[in-house]
């Protein structure tokens, strides 16, 4: 049995009526659930409550959300013609959102080329340049919460805590704008030579550099960690191009350097998490500690 992502039929009446809930005019030819096979028995399926819709104005993804994700599509994605899922609405069922988003085909960038960096770079650029200095503090709010948090966790390891810190302080005055908040390869979708960036239910107003330190922190040649293909030649030119592409930043030095303190903080997200078994990130925090504290 092939493991990974597969869609199956669903008869299901109330999703068709929550899918017409949201377009009234929508005509459904099928619809199909999305699963995952995550083992060889034949009951390890995990259903999701997402569901990719046949209709003959296109294809559309109907998803039960997270408030935040809604909010994050209707104030902030559709102000523009930005590289994400069109949003065509959203419903409240006994208690529970859902969003129907259009559906785009294509690969995830797993197996990163220099034309997939490009293009991730210029449609998160995109994005940066259009909240850029946005007001909006409530999801940074909660996201400074729980790095205190984690600083707390992190305070007493030595250079690792540190340079921790130091990344904890420049939170509170880096340029903040829209992020993903989880901008791991598998929420980006190359298409027609674009890269589509989905999956907003951790986004907000954030600094800026947080969504590029994901991107880059957990892919490397022989996918030590993530199953993340990127060479290092290809990291430093996703940051050059997102770099060239923002209308306002600060100088190449700085920007860099903010990066890797929020590559440091995705290095400690998996110490603290106890998901580091053969110290990968804590040997690499360390060194980037050193890197960090030396500058």
């Amino acid at each position: 049995m092939e493991i990974g992502m597969f869609e199956k039929e669903s008869g299901d009446p109330k999703i068709k009526n929550i899918a017409e809930l949201i377009l009234p005019d929508i005509l459904i030819d099928k619809i199909y659930r999305v699963c995952e096979r995550y083992g060889e028995n034949e009951d390890e399926i995990r259903e999701y409550d997402a569901y990719k819709i046949v209709s003959s104005s296109g294809n559309m993804f109907l998803k039960k959300a997270c408030e935040l994700e809604a909010v994050n599509y209707e104030k902030y994605l559709s102000q523009g013609e930005f590289k994400v899922p069109e949003f065509f609405g959203k419903t409240e069922e006994n208690g529970e959102t859902w969003i129907l988003i259009g559906a785009i085909d294509g690969s995830d960038l797993r197996d990163m080329t220099d034309e997939k960096a490009i293009a991730a770079a210029h449609s998160i650029a995109d994005i940066q340049n259009r909240f850029w200095n946005n007001t909006d503090t409530e999801r940074f709010d909660t996201y400074l919460g729980r790095i205190e948090r984690r600083n707390a966790f992190i305070k007493d390891e030595g250079e690792i805590g540190e340079a921790y810190r130091i990344f904890l302080e420049r939170q509170k005055t880096c340029p903040r704008t829209m992020s993903n908040g989880d901008l791991l390869e598998f929420n980006a979708v190359s298409h027609d030579g674009q890269v589509y960036i989905i999956d907003w239910g951790f986004g907000g107003i954030m600094p800026y550099s947080l969504d590029l330190a994901r991107f880059i922190a957990h892919a490397t040649e022989d996918r030590a960690t993530f199953p993340f293909y990127m060479k290092d030649e290809q990291k430093l030119l996703f940051l050059r191009e997102v770099y060239a592409c923002l209308n306002e930043k600060p100088d190449f030095e700085q920007f860099i350097y903010d990066v890797k303190l929020a590559v440091l903080n995705e290095y400690v997200e998996f110490i603290e998490a106890d998901e580091d078994d053969d110290k990968w990130y804590y040997n690499h925090a360390k060194k980037l500690a050193k890197e960090i504290l030396r500058a």
